[in-house]
């Protein structure tokens, strides 16, 4: 009977782990504008690292308990009263720059760029790996831009081992942003 219990118990956890379960949401205040909300997958941690008061914070993101993954998120909005809303477009195009200058240093011969979407947003973002960290640094990368209304979020997810197993859930977090 035990068996039983322990092994519905490891399958109830997988399925949890795999389909991205959130801890809890991260409100990160934005100065004179509506609150980032961070859904945390279980197991993550957040912190905000601020330079000035006014200037865009960045948010740090781990796991709990290894070292093994950071996500860097970064809230960025026009001080112009005349800026243009990001297009899909646009932003796809900021995104795939990006990438180009990635791949000297990828092992992938090409980076194809991904779109996003959710609810009230959009973006897009390519995944790298690097062929020659040096140590201490992280093999893998994924990185992009989201926008959310006119608040564009970008983002750097790295990671040694398993890509997608930090890609994944950083995805679906991403996907999930909403403001407050």
């Amino acid at each position: 009977m035990n068996r039983l219990l322990m092994r519905a118990a490891v399958a109830a956890l997988s399925v949890l782990l795999a389909c991205g379960a959130i801890a809890a949401d991260m409100r990160v205040s934005l100065p004179e504008r509506p609150a980032l909300i961070i859904p945390l997958p279980v197991g993550w941690r957040g912190q905000v690292r601020r330079a000035a008061p006014n200037l865009p914070p960045t948010v740090i993101l781990s796991s709990i308990t290894e070292k093994n993954f950071e996500v860097m998120i970064t809230p960025i909005w026009s001080t112009s009263p005349d800026a243009k809303p990001m297009t899909p477009e646009f932003l796809r195009a900021m995104v795939a720059a990006a990438a180009q200058k990635a791949k000297a240093q990828a092992v992938e011969a090409e980076l194809p760029v991904r779109d996003l979407s959710g609810q009230g947003l959009f973006g897009a973002y390519y995944s790298a790996t690097d062929k020659a960290p040096k140590p201490g640094e992280y093999r893998n990368m994924a990185q992009g831009m989201v926008a959310v209304g006119e608040l564009h979020v970008g983002f750097t997810v790295l990671s040694n081992g398993d890509a997608a197993a930090v890609n994944g859930p950083a995805i679906q977090m991403l996907q999930s942003l909403r403001r407050d």
